[in-house]
């Protein structure tokens, strides 16, 4: 427990000091990571004959020296912004009570410069609702042979002029940044998703290559190393459970860090497999289904088609159906992995998205997408090699489903333009059987 000692000084302003960590200490921790990713390193070497880990435990590594040297920066910092709350809250309260004014947050801020960090200024910074933002100077006292060093925490206030700390109190400064940014919404919130998009999709396709490459070149010192690692994790888990103390804390955090990487890469390919799998598994049931139909009904000889007539023929039908049946699509989600189960929150949010997701509009902009790339892709090898990306029948098929698509979109797009009164139409229809 760090002893924090205070007193007042001559001017009325609150001082206080303590001792304060120094960089570099315990040495202990940065040594047992250097000795994990040299051993990590050795074993690999040993077993595998590679250095593919070299470059990871490297920055690995360098990370957790970084780590290291903040850890006493960190706590130092800590303890010095609950000092200054410890002192000032009830002062600026009573100033902002003083003249009608309620406060939205306060944290007390370093300015610093150069690549070091050195700080050359400290303050105690307010916002209140008015929007002002309120800084109460910290004095830093730097030791002498006579004292120690102190801070010295100022009474007195200033409305802060510094942009940088009226940015850093405005909670909507984000939003302020993307503005500057001339962005719409509309563009913030595509951009968004594409990222999303992007960064699952890339670390999904990475987590399947390893997964493949594991089980396809397996090695049991693999399998081994996955064993002793939960082994070593529940062996700590029940040392941490019955000695809880600094030690067995750190050893706990150490080892859950592979599962929560593994966590946190979980959820972001979540987003991902939403988007992909809702697609995939209403063109499945679109397309699979009329396809395993006329292939039996070909197959029996109750209907004899040949292979291009049923690619025609479904995907002219499964390209109409996503586009036009909102009732149907839905159906098929309600009977997906996507749907609802009922076992936690979060699955009512992915149904909801795989809904909205297959909504008319998206799946006809999708279908649109699929029949522009096969379509550049084939007419590009047939003009330029004279050969054809699947064969020329079915490349013609898949041309003509198109058409058929292209044609009945259309149609529906006419059909509501036309102006057609039912009732008014049938009246008409009866006057024809009027004979004089």
């Amino acid at each position: 427990m760090t002893t924090v000692k205070k007193w007042k000084a001559p001017n009325g302003n609150v001082c206080f000091s303590f001792p304060m960590r120094n960089i570099f200490e315990r040495p202990w921790i940065i040594i047992a990571i250097t000795f994990f990713v040299v051993a990590t390193g050795g074993i690999e070497f040993y077993v595998y004959g590679s250095y593919i880990l070299l470059v990871p435990i490297t920055i690995l590594l360098v990370l957790a020296f970084l780590w290291w040297i903040d850890i006493p920066l960190k706590s130092n910092d800590a303890i010095i912004a609950k000092v200054i709350h410890e002192i000032m809250d009830d002062v600026v309260n009573d100033d902002a009570k003083s003249i009608n004014l309620n406060i939205v947050k306060s944290l007390v801020n370093h300015d610093s410069k150069g690549t070091y960090g050195i700080v050359e200024a400290s303050s105690l910074l307010v916002l209140l609702d008015n929007g002002e933002v309120w800084e109460y100077p910290i004095i830093y006292h730097k030791p002498n042979k006579h004292n120690v060093a102190y801070f010295e925490c100022v009474r007195e206030h200033i409305i802060s002029k510094d942009q940088e700390h009226i940015r850093i109190m405005n909670p909507k400064r984000w939003n302020r940044f993307l503005c500057n940014l001339k962005l719409s919404e509309k563009t913030i919130l595509k951009l968004l998703l594409a990222t999303i998009f992007i960064v699952g999709g890339l670390t999904f396709i990475g987590l399947f290559w390893l997964f493949v490459d594991f089980f396809v070149d397996f090695k049991w010192w693999s399998l081994l190393i996955f064993a002793g690692y939960g082994f070593v994790y529940f062996l700590t888990k029940y040392l941490y459970t019955k000695w809880h103390n600094k030690f067995t804390d750190f050893i706990m955090r150490a080892m859950s860090v592979p599962l929560e990487v593994i966590c946190f890469l979980v959820n972001i390919i979540s987003p991902f497999i939403t988007i992909v799998g809702t697609y995939c598994s209403v063109l499945l049931l679109a397309f699979g289904v009329p396809t395993v139909v006329l292939a039996s009904l070909s197959h029996i000889g109750w209907l004899v088609l040949k292979p291009e007539t049923i690619v025609f023929i479904v995907f002219a039908i499964g390209s109409i159906l996503c586009s036009s049946s909102y009732r149907t699509t839905k159906w098929m989600i309600h009977h997906t992995p996507l749907r609802d189960w009922g076992n936690h929150t979060y699955e009512s949010y992915r149904e909801a998205l795989a809904i909205y997701l297959i909504h008319p509009s998206n799946v006809i902009f999708l279908l649109y997408l699929i029949y522009f790339a096969f379509l550049t892709v084939s007419g590009f090898l047939q003009i330029e090699k004279g050969s054809y990306l699947i064969s020329q029948e079915l490349d013609t098929a898949v041309l003509k489903a198109f058409l058929v698509f292209i044609a009945f979109t259309n149609m529906r797009t006419k059909a509501k333009d036309t102006e057609v009164n039912i009732k008014d139409l049938f009246q008409r229809t009866l006057k024809l059987f009027v004979h004089d």
